[in-house]
């Protein structure tokens, strides 16, 4: 059986998964209707009042939890039904909420997931390490002869004042340059992986810059419940980096909450939008308090109507990319997509994707065909065998998130697609090379620019790729070592 006709079956069996999950999903929807029309006739007590009868949590799943899916978030679900008395009423707290299910899904994923792309641990920088470089980086701020009468009177205008003093450009942001010559102004000095740390950790937006009010009111801690929001979900993003699997264990538990989400609200009460936190970051021993939970809980809620949509919830905590990644992405889909038409096939990518460059395969935790098959559930999540440019993005949206360096992310996309170039360690190192003898003794190593689906068993394919490339007086060649 061929890998593409393997491929195939898995596409059928889950499109039929889905075809089932639906149809329970409508049976509950009825079971629930019928029981607060009282048509169950079957025993069920009467409800009074028109509020619907109280649903049993679901029993957690017996099997583990599958892999992450990593792709577009699905369409938006349908309102709430109206109530019996013809208006539409809010959802209730806790209902639908099974926190065994949620616990169950978060050990089970949290215990094996990981995200074979994301970066070394010897890259990452600990929070306590981060904590500690801000702390001592306010406290240069306020020591410093210079500043100390106004800081202590005044400190996020002492310190706007000298940002914008410092901002020689005057452009009202801070790139990691102007950044770290902040610090230098300030006497302070840290280690450079903690203060590229901490400058990460206020850059929510990840646009590699910093505004002038943001870095004042994160570094401060002033701008109430807002920057309370912003400090706790950056230790969101950093706790989930740090730990291996942790986004990927966020997006399963995202999968968990459309499952258990009766009332098909899209949205967490307040009640649930806290148990969700409880259980999520427990299991990376990351506790939040009663205030941290009532800001993060206010900043998602901006239209205050008392749910948090999780889906918009679960991204805001992950990010999005920035410019520079977003160019590589859309470099990585324009290999696949020849004919310009924005979208892709799962062939298109089954036949051009370099699986031994995944880590894990490199790793020997994964066999080949295993992340083979995983990497193209990534893609696919709709199963229609067609992935579109934003599809594709949204995918490395969530690989992303656990990669701080843009370096990294560069040399990871150049690897993985065959995409050839890069200086210093963004250099790619995936493409082809061979070395070439010239009729004249003379010797060279030459790289295969376009190498995707090549097999470089095939002598002719080779020889027509580097006379394609302009190599002349080519007498033979053998692969590079």
């Amino acid at each position: 059986m061929s890998l593409q006709e393997v491929l195939g079956e898995q596409r059928a069996i889950r499109g039929e998964i889905l075809r089932l999950q639906e149809r329970l999903n409508n049976n509950d929807a009825r079971i629930e209707g019928l029981m607060v029309g009282g048509g169950g006739g079957g025993g069920g007590s009467a409800q009074r009042g028109g509020y619907p009868a109280y649903n049993a949590p679901v029993a957690a799943p017996t099997y583990s939890a599958p892999p992450p899916v990593y792709a577009a978030p699905p369409a938006a679900r349908p309102a709430a039904p109206a109530s019996p008395f013809g208006v539409s009423k809010p959802a209730q707290a806790g209902i639908g909420m099974n926190k065994g299910a949620l616990e169950a899904v978060v050990q089970a994923t949290a215990a094996k997931a990981e995200e074979p792309w994301e970066e070394p641990p010897q890259m990452k920088t600990s929070m306590s390490e981060i904590d500690r470089c801000e702390t001592h980086l306010k406290e240069a701020f306020m020591k410093h002869p210079a500043l100390s009468k106004k800081a202590t009177t005044n400190p996020l205008q002492a310190l706007t004042g000298l940002l914008n003093g410092l901002d020689t450009n005057h452009t009202g942001k801070l790139d990691i340059a102007e950044f770290k010559e902040v610090c230098r102004y300030l006497k302070f000095s840290a280690s450079d992986s903690a203060l590229t740390g901490l400058f990460h950790r206020y850059d929510l937006d990840r646009s590699n810059y910093l505004t002038v009010n943001e870095f004042g009111q994160m570094l401060l801690k002033e701008g109430g419940t807002e920057t309370k929001a912003k400090t706790c979900i950056a230790k969101m993003r950093e706790v989930l980096s740090l730990r291996a699997g942790g986004f990927p264990t966020m997006k399963a538990m995202g999968s968990q909450f459309r499952i258990i989400d009766r009332d098909r609200s899209g949205t967490l009460s307040r009640e649930e939008f806290n148990i969700a936190l409880d259980i999520l970051f427990k299991a990376y021993k990351v506790t939040f308090s009663v205030a941290e939970k009532n800001s993060l809980f206010a900043h998602f809620d901006k239209t205050k109507s008392g749910g948090v949509n999780y889906d918009e919830y679960i991204r805001a905590v992950r990010g999005d990319m920035n410019e520079f990644r977003i160019g590589w992405v859309q470099k990585a889909f324009n290999v696949l997509d020849k004919d310009g038409s924005g979208v892709v096939t799962m062939d298109d990518i089954a036949s051009s994707y370099d699986v031994s460059q995944n880590p894990a395969v490199k790793s020997g935790k994964q066999a080949p065909n295993e992340a083979y098959t995983v990497f193209m559930n990534n893609y696919d999540a709709n199963q229609d065998g067609k992935v579109t440019l934003d599809e594709f993005i949204e995918n490395y949206n969530w690989v992303s998130a656990s990669i701080d360096n843009d370096d990294y992310f560069e040399l990871m996309i150049r690897n993985a697609w065959h995409i050839s170039g890069g200086e210093g360690w963004c250099q790619n190192t995936a493409n082809l090379r061979v070395l070439v003898e010239h009729f004249d003794g003379g010797q060279e190593v030459v790289e295969i620019i376009d190498d995707l689906g090549l097999d470089k068993r095939d002598y002719s394919a080779v020889m027509r790729k580097l006379t394609g490339q302009g190599v002349k007086d080519i007498k033979g060649f053998k692969l590079s070592s």
